[in-house]
């Protein structure tokens, strides 16, 4: 009876552990990193295998819409999706890039930096103090 009580109690105490406030959750990433300069290198008449250069392997890659490649690509921090895009690359029947469709997300780096003023980008002169200094 002792050791069936303890039992439960010692089960219940390590499954309480588990919805203890604060545990560390991983970053989880899934899919492909896109980027604007890998989708600015696509030029239309390009083949599958220079397309597969640029990109990488698609995710999906489907026999049944075989001049369709999706790229996927999901973060996820602290159980909550933080970014997702999907990115559709088209060919012809020739197996020749057309064009893609989709959009990546806004990075907020790159538009913080766009937004800086001309004069913030400019590298301020170092006044020289010292002996040699004039």
């Amino acid at each position: 009876m002792r050791a069936s009580i303890l039992t439960v109690l010692l089960g219940i105490a390590t499954l309480a552990g588990c919805a203890f406030p604060g545990v560390y959750k991983l970053n989880v990433q899934q899919g492909n990193i896109v980027t604007d300069d890998m989708l600015a290198q696509l030029e239309t008449g390009m083949t599958q295998r220079q397309v597969e250069y640029v990109m990488g392997t698609p995710v999906v890659k489907t026999p049944y819409q075989q001049q369709r490649w999706d790229y996927l690509y999901s973060l996820e921090q602290n159980d909550e999706v933080t970014k997702r895009y999907h990115i559709r690359v088209y060919f012809d029947e020739q197996g020749i890039y057309t064009h893609y469709e989709g959009q990546l997300p806004v990075d907020p780096l790159k538009e913080k930096k766009q937004q800086l003023p001309a004069e913030e980008e400019q590298e301020k002169p170092v006044k020289a103090e010292g002996l040699l200094a004039s």
